[in-house]
């Protein structure tokens, strides 16, 4: 495997920075979001208290739908990370639950074999339990079809793993996603990164948004890019740079003028450090295609400064047992239990 060199992931760096200075309305649509999100943030905390998550469904919350929870929000419920419903709640109104949303209802029979159909219906009511008790109950298998599919069940796997309070049940201690109100939160980006050889304009997303670190200023976000395989042809030098160009997004969006609202919606207190530092980690099988030159590089952009970091986890434990397991050394962000 051919090592790379630190210039060649600064010119990933470069290449972003250029991308976003060239296009100066992703600032004035980012500052929009923040002040939305921030302006509906107690409404959706106060409805989030009027309904319980029942694994192993969980609740997400798009941007999209947070700029519009002015009266009543819009969850999105997920089963292996794949979309099977939306939950509509209002501050005095019963949680309704309907799966005619994005094409849930055609995707669930392909993906799930689940024929369920509702209709905003009573979520503490029988339809809704019916419907929760067929996911509960049905064995845990990856979906057929799309690589796509392995890849969502792992991000929600991970999220699920890393958000668990109690150490000994945790694969990889301190360690935190990003969260709206307790709910998970896609973090959209402004660049597309999944073509290693170009940084492109356009819509793209951070597979796992997570702060990481021991409190107060030790604590760091950091952007963690996840693939189902580690293989030659997309080993993990070049999966690293997909999290380095959106962990430069990151950079951009919070030393713009929203930056410090985009910061404490991240759940940060307080100021933006200077210098800030940010995590950028690639999160692959481990095999012998694992990389570990370039732990703990770091790459300055001005004042600041993104590290470079790496999970490498079992997935034939994956596979067995639908967990996760790290082993020593094959992290370097966090502290593997």
């Amino acid at each position: 495997m051919k090592e790379v060199t630190k210039n060649e992931f600064m010119q990933v760096i470069e290449e972003t920075r250029l991308r976003l200075k060239g296009n100066s309305e992703w600032r004035e649509r980012y500052a929009g979001y923040a002040e939305e999100i921030s302006n509906n943030k107690d409404t959706i905390t106060e409805v989030r208290k009027g309904f319980r998550e029942w694994s192993p469904l969980k609740f997400y919350l798009t941007v999209t739908e947070a700029k519009k929870a002015k009266h009543f929000v819009n969850f999105e419920l997920r089963y292996m990370g794949q979309t099977v419903a939306k939950l509509t709640v209002n501050k005095h109104e019963i949680p309704k639950l309907s799966t005619r949303y994005k094409y849930c209802e055609e995707a669930n029979l392909r993906n799930f074999n689940c024929s369920i159909h509702l209709r905003d219906v009573d979520w503490r009511g029988e339809d809704a339990k019916g419907f929760r008790k067929f996911f509960k109950k049905r064995e845990v298998t990856r979906v057929d079809g799309k690589r796509g599919n392995k890849e969502h069940y792992l991000e929600s796997l991970l999220l699920t793993e890393f958000s668990k309070t109690k150490s000994e049940e945790k694969p990889l201690l301190r360690i935190q996603p990003v969260k709206i109100a307790g709910v998970r939160f896609p973090m959209p980006t402004y660049i597309k990164a999944s073509n290693h050889k170009k940084v492109e304009i356009g819509y793209g997303h951070i597979d796992i948004l997570a702060r990481t670190g021991t409190g107060g200023k030790a604590t760091h976000l950091c952007i963690m890019e996840l693939k189902d395989e580690n293989e030659k042809r997309e080993p993990p030098q070049k999966v690293i740079r997909q999290a380095i160009a959106y962990a430069t997004f990151i950079r951009e969006l919070l030393r713009s003028d929203a930056g410090v609202d985009w910061w404490k919606l991240f759940g940060f207190c307080g100021e933006i450090p200077e210098p800030l530092e940010l995590y950028a980690a690639c999160v692959m099988p481990s095999n012998d295609n694992n990389d570990y030159s370039f732990r703990n590089m770091e790459l300055k952009i001005e004042r600041d400064i993104i590290k470079l970091h790496y999970i490498y986890f079992d997935d034939d434990y994956f596979i067995k047992e639908n967990k996760i397991r790290i082993k020593p050394g094959d992290a370097t962000i966090g502290v593997v239990a």
